[in-house]
């Protein structure tokens, strides 16, 4: 199979951009229009207040409650329409005994719940039992094993398996942090990202993550659930952004994946400057990971035509796709974030050691930074 012309090849992609801007039908607005509530539980010394102003960037002592909320459950708006809603209670039992009506409203509303624990004081029996009852609601529930610094290295791991043991949780709904650690034992909170990454994970079915992350403080570690799915997507459509394939089902992925990033960062970008995004990226030529990609679908099967061997070539194409899409999330971002300043040079850069580094890490193998 002969190798296209780069410049036919980035005018084919740029086509495909546009034609998947315009067949959107609105999926972006329709996303921030929904409704989220995200609960903080957990005791008084838990480290509830650090764990949210980490995540949103918010000190709670210096917000005023929404009205019918309490001192002791309290109810923030990340937005102005009221829209996104951020609780901070105690426990659940004092969600429900002894509180105004509008914060249990709110609670039957919660989309997902952190529930803090302090891990110098160790699980407690009224914690198992908050558990329980938060169980019962049938919402996600992320336990985070908060103050972690303060225990001993040696002695972690085996700290918090019996932790999570008698709380009954799954290490799987769990994360060790330290929201606010001690500044000789960790310069910067500890958990915030795999926090992210998990809540992000659960409002995926709910369409509700690009609104979750559009508040939150560190947007770089904001967009990792985003990308991580988008470059999922990718690679069970089985396209590959590259001649020979099929564009659509992987540049739609793509150019919403830019426009999601884009929202999360308070910025819209037009058409033509995502269009210009994956023509830069993924446009055939010299070094890198769109040429590397070629020739492994090249190896796996792929023959003149578009005619494809099947086999080796689905696991290929797959790797393509996601990698390639992985590659453009954080690109994007890198292009946002340096207020589209960044070279096309240094952004090419970004896009392929990260396309490389989700292959590898798919993959399970090294292989080689590029290709003739």
């Amino acid at each position: 199979m002969s190798d296209p012309d780069p410049q036919v090849h980035a005018l084919t992609l740029r086509r495909a951009a546009l034609s998947a801007w315009l067949d959107d039908g609105g999926g972006l607005e329709r996303a921030l229009s929904e409704n989220l509530v995200v609960a903080f539980l957990g005791s008084a010394s838990s480290g509830k207040d650090s764990g949210i102003k980490a995540l949103f960037g918010l000190d709670f002592g210096e917000v005023s409650p929404i009205p019918g909320s309490t001192d002791r459950v309290r109810v923030a708006r990340l937005d102005e329409a009221g829209k996104v809603l951020l609780v901070n209670a105690p426990g659940f039992g004092d969600v429900r005994q002894g509180v105004d009506d509008k914060a249990r409203e709110v609670m039957g509303a919660v989309d997902v719940v952190v529930y803090v624990v302090n891990c110098e004081g160790g699980a407690t029996a009224d914690e198992r039992n908050d558990l329980d009852e938060i169980r019962k609601l049938g919402r996600p529930v992320l336990v985070c094993l908060n103050k972690i610094d303060l225990i001993r290295a040696r002695d972690r791991d085996t700290f918090v398996s019996a932790t999570l043991a008698q709380l009954g949780v799954d290490p799987e709904n769990a994360v060790v942090t330290a929201f606010d650690p001690l500044p000789q034992l960790a310069p910067a909170p500890i958990g915030v990202e795999e926090v992210v990454n998990w809540i992000g994970e659960q409002l995926a079915s709910s369409g509700k993550t690009l609104l979750f992350a559009k508040h939150l403080r560190n947007k770089a570690a904001a967009c990792e659930p985003l990308i991580q799915a988008a470059a999922r997507n990718a690679s069970l459509a089985g396209a590959v952004p590259i001649p020979g394939a099929d564009l659509a089902a992987v540049t739609a992925i793509q150019v919403k994946l830019i426009r999601d990033i884009a929202a999360v960062h308070g910025q819209s970008l037009d058409r033509d400057m995502v269009a210009f995004i994956l023509a830069e990226l993924l446009a055939v030529g010299g070094r890198g990971f769109v040429r590397w990609g070629m020739e492994a679908l090249k190896a796996a099967g792929m023959m003149p035509g578009g005619q494809i061997a099947e086999g080796l070539i689905l696991a290929a194409s797959a790797t393509v796709a996601g990698a390639s899409t992985y590659g453009v999330g954080q690109a994007a971002v890198k292009w946002i974030q340096s207020g589209h300043t960044i070279s096309a040079d240094s952004l090419r850069e970004v896009f392929d050691g990260a396309a490389f580094g989700w292959s590898k890490r798919k993959s399970g193998r090294s292989g080689k930074s590029g290709g003739a």
